[in-house]
């Protein structure tokens, strides 16, 4: 029994990643066949979810084939060697002995020695059977109870089976104490814990509970056999007793635990605590870097606005986000910004923003038009006027021609002479003027 333990341990161990790997590579090979894309490659994310997914298919059948083997292997009861139910009355059990006695008694010819010994178990197992307490006591705890010849009541043997059995769940409960204690912190642990009790409480049932009545069914207990259930342990295997159930119950809690383990984590994969912790400091790198960059860019423009004076220019080498420039550009910078937001969004706009906006336009173009067509009229005789008095001064005194020469002919003057008017000009769009130097940057105009 310690070996098979020990084998179904190390088989647990090594054969499902060494069936993993031959498995996942044969199915690779027909994958473009099936799926009409070639596999994924070592190391990316998608061969490391079909790596996960047949692990654990391999893990779910070599789970199922043990299961199947250890129930085959198990030994038959007295009954099963009888060919009689559990349930049978004491006159069937009388009965079936007897035709097994004709075939494996040792007197017979072809028995053997193997048969001979058969027939002596059976013989001793059925004067045992014939006493009810006994017969009780078998059934719950198995071929074990026929050296308990010193106990006679049913509560002397139960009492006796308790004992015997609770060894092997407080060994089983400190072994996954101690495994829980040493691994990790994982979901896994509950559903480990939660398992071994489900074991407990079943086992406590089976050994508690009286035998079901011929009667009863799963769904349709019988009611004159008090808490008399069967379970589908009952369904799949009729001919079986407690003891083989607990037994079954065993080798499930073992397998299902290391099953359990392995399985889990390959369907339901945390995600790697170093793993976000690398990647997080990744992205906060890259954020810094970003806003460094951006900060270098932003200063770098409004470094391009500030005076560039001896005392306050500074290389573009040492620009740095810690810069600030002066207060004054700052706030034309922005009233500025505000104007072209604000033209933009009037351009953007429908309805009684944009109207009022086309009109604007149209009343300025208008306006500009009519005043290059007012100075063109008011200049072009003055240039008449000039070139007539200038024949008739030709005759007369240089004095005048000093007088003519001082007057001041600019188009914003007085009058001089018949017919000059100043020259109106548009006022010039706002502008940001350097200090010291005859940089201009201009609020752009779309009219």
């Amino acid at each position: 029994m310690v070996y098979n333990t020990l084998f179904g341990f190390v088989g647990w161990s090594i054969i499902p990643d060494f069936a993993t790997r031959h498995a996942l590579n044969f199915i690779h090979k027909f994958y473009p066949n099936i799926f009409g894309v070639s596999p994924p490659r070592p190391g990316t994310p998608a061969y490391r979810q079909h790596y996960r997914y047949t692990f654990a298919a391999v893990i779910l059948g070599y789970l199922l084939y043990t299961l199947i083997e250890g129930s085959r292997s198990m030994a038959p009861n007295f009954y099963e060697i009888l060919g009689v139910p559990p349930d049978v009355d004491e006159n069937g059990l009388k009965l079936a002995f007897r035709q097994f006695a004709r075939r494996y008694h040792p007197d017979r010819p072809g028995v053997g020695a193997k048969g001979a010994e058969l027939f002596i178990v059976v013989r001793d197992a059925f004067e045992a059977l014939k006493n009810p307490t006994v017969r009780f006591a078998y059934d719950r705890f198995g071929p074990g109870v026929l050296q308990w010849t010193q106990l006679s009541t049913p509560r002397d043997y139960i009492r006796h089976g308790l004992l015997q059995s609770s060894g092997y769940h407080i060994v089983s409960g400190l072994a996954l104490f101690v495994i829980s204690g040493i691994g990790r912190t994982s979901p896994v642990k509950f559903w480990r814990y939660l398992l071994f009790f489900t074991i407990l409480a079943s086992e406590l049932a089976f050994l508690l509970y009286p035998s079901p009545s011929p009667s009863s069914s799963i769904l349709f207990p019988d009611p004159a056999n008090g808490l008399s259930y069967r379970t589908i342990f009952h369904l799949f295997f009729p001919n079986r007793v407690p003891y083989q159930h607990i037994l079954f119950l065993h080798q499930m809690f073992v397998f299902l635990s290391v099953a359990l383990t392995r399985v889990a984590p390959q369907l339901f994969p945390e995600e790697s605590s170093q793993e976000q912790e690398a990647i997080m400091q990744q992205i906060l790198a890259l954020a810094g870097y970003s806003d460094r960059e951006a900060s270098i860019m932003l200063h770098t423009e409004l470094h391009s606005i500030h005076p560039f004076t001896p005392e306050t220019r500074i290389s573009a080498s040492l620009t740095k986000p810690r810069v600030d420039p002066d207060q004054e550009i700052m706030d034309q910078l922005a009233a500025e910004m505000e104007n072209m937001i604000i033209e933009s969004n009037l351009k953007k706009d429908s309805g009684p923003l944009r109207s009022a906006w086309d009109n604007a336009v149209k009343k300025a173009r208008s306006r500009s038009k009519s005043l290059s067509a007012m100075m063109t009229t008011m200049t072009t005789p003055t240039r008449a006027g000039k070139s007539e008095k200038g024949k008739a001064t030709a005759m007369e005194k240089p004095s005048l021609e000093s007088e003519e020469d001082g007057r001041d002919n600019s188009p914003g003057s007085a009058v001089d002479g018949e017919g000059r008017l100043p020259s109106p000009r548009p006022s010039p769009p706002p502008s940001i003027k350097r200090k010291g130097s005859s940089y201009m940057r201009a609020r752009s105009i779309s009219y």
